[in-house]
């Protein structure tokens, strides 16, 4: 068996390398030096805590729905706002205690915590319920009814309402992912973040298609960045993340009514199908693949449309997506087989 000294060097070279984070490496450390906590109960009793702790956030959050529902008008702004900052509470709260109970909060509180994946996913899941119950506390606070548009001579007022309840939303969200992390909390901020983004371009009345489409984009590149930094715990995720924005970004453009959004729209999704395929020879994953391939299928195609002037027809765009989709499985397959440089296998990638 390895020295702890050795170990902990080739662990650190591992994490160098992106094969695992600092919390999977210090995990390994803490399993060789001795479980630090007692063995928790395992079997149907978590199980069903797990199920019960669902259940109970889902009839919190019914229940004010339908109350809130039945209530609306009778209950005024306030009313309703503190009813939603009420919920917010209640599960940011009983997200902390899960967190609390699952790993006592220290200096690296914004660390993943080793083990018990049932209370951190449960934890998640409530903070980010949290964050949209905060979200929408914030919304009916300052939202503009036609009342108060009414009480306006001239111009109404600008409404802030839909840009500050996102900018809530994603300051709740990403405290709660810090606090305990999950695929569910990293979709969360991604919705957040382009709420954000979303609603800033509304408010600055930006109603140009390609202003969406590359600022999308650009949250693509941003996730890829968090998932190449290992900022994020749930990699592949970030990955399909990623992707999901970098495509559909690309896409907006494309939808433009310009010939010059049109051809943006071409590269950009071009442009997005090489660094999957180029990423895909680095890190093997088949996000990235799945991404390039989607990528190609869609630009050849509207391309080729959109230069013959819709002459290919449906028949004919068919064919060209068909071909593109074999060409795409072709280049994957190929640089499948090619090994990695230096003759070392490919690292293995965690979720």
């Amino acid at each position: 068996m390895e020295q702890p000294s050795e170990l902990a060097a080739a662990l650190d070279r591992l994490v160098e390398r992106g094969v695992l984070d600092r919390a999977q490496a210090g995990a390994v450390l803490a399993e060789l030096a001795g479980p630090a906590h007692p063995s928790r109960p395992g079997g149907l009793r978590r199980l069903f805590g797990e199920i019960a702790g669902y259940l109970g956030a889902s009839f919190v959050v019914g229940a004010t729905l339908l109350f809130l529902s039945e209530e609306w008008n009778a209950l005024g702004r306030a009313g309703r706002f503190w009813i939603l900052a009420a919920m917010a509470v209640v599960l940011f709260g009983s997200g902390l205690a899960v967190r609390w109970r699952a790993a006592p909060l220290d200096a690296r509180w914004w660390r993943q915590w080793p083990g018990d994946n049932v209370r951190r996913r449960l934890s998640s899941t409530l903070l980010t319920g949290a964050a949209a119950a905060a979200s929408f506390a914030a919304y009916v606070s300052l939202e503009r009814t036609p009342d108060d548009f009414g009480m306006w001579v001239g111009e109404p007022p600008v409404d802030y309402a839909p840009f500050v309840a996102s900018v809530t939303g994603l300051a709740v969200v990403v405290i709660g992912y810090l606090l305990a992390r999950s695929a569910v909390g990293q979709f969360g901020m991604a919705v957040a973040a382009f709420s954000v983004y979303a609603t800033l371009l509304d408010l600055l009345d930006v109603q140009e298609g390609d202003a969406v489409g590359v600022g999308t984009l650009a949250l693509g590149v941003l996730w890829a960045v968090l998932a190449w930094q290992r900022q994020v715990a749930e990699h592949r995720f970030a990955i399909a993340i990623a992707v999901t924005f970098g495509l559909v970004g690309a896409q907006i453009v494309v939808l433009g009514d310009s010939a010059a959004e049109n051809i943006l729209g071409y590269i950009l999704t071009a442009l997005v199908a090489g660094v999957c395929f180029a990423a895909y020879a680095g890190i093997r994953e088949w996000v990235v693949l799945a991404g390039g391939v989607v990528g190609a299928t869609l630009v050849v195609p509207e391309f080729l449309y959109d230069v013959t002037d819709g002459s290919l027809g449906a028949s004919g765009v068919m064919l060209v997506a068909g071909v593109t989709l074999l060409a795409g499985s072709l280049a994957g397959l190929r640089i499948r087989q090619n090994p990695d440089p230096g003759g070392a296998p490919p690292a293995p990638t965690t979720t």
